[in-house]
């Protein structure tokens, strides 16, 4: 085992564009975040592509390379890689769909995440669908909130399914499936929301003041990924703390340890005290963490300048604060802290642009940089055009 131990941080879509209503600038520079303006001075920042041209922003895609998985090389869908978070083994002759429990107005996306339906009302509308789906070829797994995994046959691989994260607000006709398989699928969304329309889930729901569910969302399909154990390729081995399963799947694929955090939710009101608490106990076994919140990217898509602002600033607060802490008390650590993606509140969806990273711990000499934003981040000394470049820098500068 190494002496050092390495902490990567990621807030996920905290990186933006500038934004009138904050006067031209964006939710980090407009947010109060003194730890990670504490980081950069004492550090190196800069800016990092963490999506290859050709392909898609997603967290899955950009958090593999931040691993240091070329995902042009390993990257086979997203569903699959959720799968593996969830112990789901795929048979031959079946791949893996997300399956996404919408709610749908007007024939428009109303909001994707059903008003962040919890798990418990999740698993009642899944049995609802198993129910009625089931001499269709489905089999329904119950995931986190509004996310979820359907295993169907694989002459279904090659249909092309649009993400329902990046339609908030429009009209679904023109991104349902299209393509080789896709009359099937779009059937089965279409029968989902006549299922849906009965539900005495939702009857509920609505009774209560909550979002209904009127649709399952079918993407994101794909076979089970092979990748190198991350001990094997790095010398260093550890974990990832993480409320999302996309995120827990690419660890497990990887080798890594993967606990379960009690009260991570993937949005705003997570418990951040027991995730840097999960984080911390894999460094007393091991040398490296993989700290992943998911807030600032749910606000992003909600488009709540507000939001996303304050998720940076519990980001910066319990997460970036305590590693501070623990990386002066462990002077031979290194952290690196990065969003995965940019998610700005007025596209309300990921895109591919350069994010801002900073570098602090033994070994690093600070730069000129004095604050953690996307202007200053142009300003700094690094410039990876890969994020595996980034994740080499780290663990051998």
């Amino acid at each position: 085992m190494s002496n050092r131990k390495t902490i990567i941080c990621i807030g996920d879509g905290m990186a933006d564009l500038p934004i009138d209503e904050l006067d031209g600038r964006t939710p980090l520079q407009a947010a109060q975040t003194p730890r990670l303006d504490e980081w950069v001075r004492g550090g190196m920042s800069g800016l990092v592509r963490t999506v290859p041209d050709g392909q898609y922003p997603g967290s899955d895609v950009a958090n593999m390379g931040i691993l240091g998985y070329d995902p042009r090389i390993f990257h086979t869908g997203r569903a699959p890689i959720e799968a593996a978070a969830m112990d789901i083994e795929t048979p031959a002759g079946r791949i893996a769909f997300r399956c996404n429990l919408v709610s749908v107005k007007n024939d428009r996306m109303h909001d994707f995440t059903s008003g962040h339906i919890s798990t418990d009302d999740a698993g009642e509308v899944l049995r609802e669908l198993s129910e009625a789906f089931r001499d269709r070829g489905i089999d329904f797994h119950t995931g986190v909130s509004y996310r979820h995994i359907a295993l169907m046959s694989d002459d279904l691989l090659e249909a092309e399914c649009t993400p329902p994260h990046d339609i908030p607000g429009k009209e679904i006709d023109p991104f349902l499936p299209q393509g080789e398989g896709s009359v099937l699928l779009r059937e089965l969304m279409a029968e989902s929301r006549d299922i849906l329309a009965r539900s005495d889930i939702n009857r509920r729901r609505r009774a209560d003041g909550n979002t209904p569910v009127t649709m399952m969302w079918l993407w994101g399909q794909g076979r089970t990924p092979e990748l190198e154990p991350f001990r094997n390729r790095n010398g260093i081995g550890g974990g990832i703390v993480t409320a999302v399963d996309i995120i827990r799947g690419i660890g497990k694929l990887a080798g890594l340890e993967t606990p379960v955090v009690p009260g991570a939710t993937g949005f705003i009101d997570t418990d951040y005290e027991a995730k840097m608490s999960a984080a911390l106990d894999i460094l007393e076994r091991d040398d490296f963490v993989y700290i992943h919140i998911e807030a600032p990217d749910e606000a992003g898509h909600m488009g709540d300048v507000n939001l996303k602002i304050r998720a940076i600033e519990d980001f910066d607060l319990k997460i970036v604060g305590p590693v501070l802490d623990y990386a002066r008390g462990n002077p031979n650590s290194r952290v690196l802290v990065l969003p995965d993606h940019p998610t700005p509140c007025a596209v309300r969806t990921h895109t591919a642009d350069r994010v801002p990273c900073a570098v602090f711990g033994e070994g690093i000499l600070p730069d000129e940089s004095t604050a953690y934003d996307e202007e200053s981040a142009r300003r700094g000394s690094l410039r990876f055009d890969a994020p595996w470049d980034l994740l080499d820098f780290l663990l051998n500068h």
